[in-house]
C-alpha cells in the first residue's frame, strides 16, 4: 500500500510587523523568514604569501599576484633589521606602489625617522574607507622598521607590537578593477626557527575582498 505523503505546509503568514521589518531589510533577523540577498563580496585568500623579506635585497609583495608589486620589504645583512614599506626603497624599483597599510590616528612616530609601524588589530576589526576615529591610511612614502637590532623597533612597539608576536594588520591596494581592502598575519619571529640573520618577520597570511570599495573583517 502506497505510503502517504504529507501535505505541503502552508505558507507562514507574516504579521504586518515582520512586513515592515523584511522592507527595511531586516528579514534575515527574523526567524523563518529570510530576506531576498544581493550580492556580496567575497574574500580572497592571498596566494603569493607566507612571504619573508630576502637578506641583504628588495623583496616585493604582490597581494593579488597580478604581475604588479604593491608593498616593499628589506632585511640588513650586517644587522638584524627588517623593514616595510609602501613604496619602493631605491630608485629603480617598481614606480610607486599601490598599497596603504592601517596606520594608528594618533600614532607616536620614531623621533629618528619620523615614521610609525602599521597598527596590530583585533578579530573582528573592519578594513574599509572608513577606518573609524582610532585608525587611518596614511599616503606617500612610508617605510618602517619591524625589528632592529633583535628587539622590536620603537615605532612597531607604538603600534601595539612585541617581538613574539603573531597579529592581524589591515591595508588597501589598487588593481585595475579599484581598490581592494584586506588584511594580513604577520609573525614577528625574530631569528628563531631557523631564520636567518635579519629576516626578522613573516607575512604568513592574507586575505582581500574581491569586489572593489567593498569592507572586510579581520577574523
Amino acid at each position: 500500500m502506497p505510503k502517504p505523503t504529507a501535505e505541503p505546509a502552508a505558507p507562514k503568514r507574516m504579521s504586518l510587523a515582520q512586513k515592515i521589518a523584511l522592507a527595511g531589510g531586516a528579514g534575515a533577523a527574523i526567524t523563518g523568514i529570510v530576506a531576498p540577498q544581493s550580492a556580496e563580496a567575497t574574500p580572497i585568500q592571498s596566494t603569493t604569501v607566507p612571504l619573508t623579506p630576502t637578506v641583504g635585497d628588495y623583496t616585493y609583495w604582490d597581494v593579488d599576484g597580478n604581475g604588479t608589486d604593491d608593498f616593499s620589504m628589506y632585511a640588513y645583512s650586517s644587522q638584524s633589521s627588517c623593514y616595510l614599506s609602501q613604496d619602493p626603497f631605491v630608485s629603480g624599483q617598481p614606480g610607486n606602489l599601490s598599497g596603504r597599510f592601517v596606520f594608528p590616528q594618533n600614532g607616536v612616530p620614531n623621533p629618528a625617522d619620523n615614521t610609525i609601524a602599521m597598527t596590530k588589530l583585533s578579530a573582528g576589526v573592519a578594513i574599509g574607507s572608513n577606518l573609524g576615529t582610532a585608525n587611518r591610511f596614511i599616503s606617500g612614502t612610508l617605510g618602517f622598521g619591524m625589528v632592529t637590532q633583535t628587539a622590536i623597533s620603537p615605532e612597531a612597539a607604538a603600534s601595539g607590537w612585541a617581538l613574539g608576536d603573531i597579529g592581524y594588520f589591515g591595508f588597501k591596494f589598487t588593481n585595475s578593477s579599484g581598490v581592494h581592502y584586506g588584511w594580513g598575519q604577520i609573525d614577528i619571529h625574530g631569528q628563531t626557527g631557523g631564520y636567518a640573520f635579519g629576516e626578522a618577520f613573516t607575512i604568513t597570511n592574507a586575505y582581500y575582498e574581491s569586489t572593489p570599495g567593498a569592507s572586510i573583517n579581520v577574523w
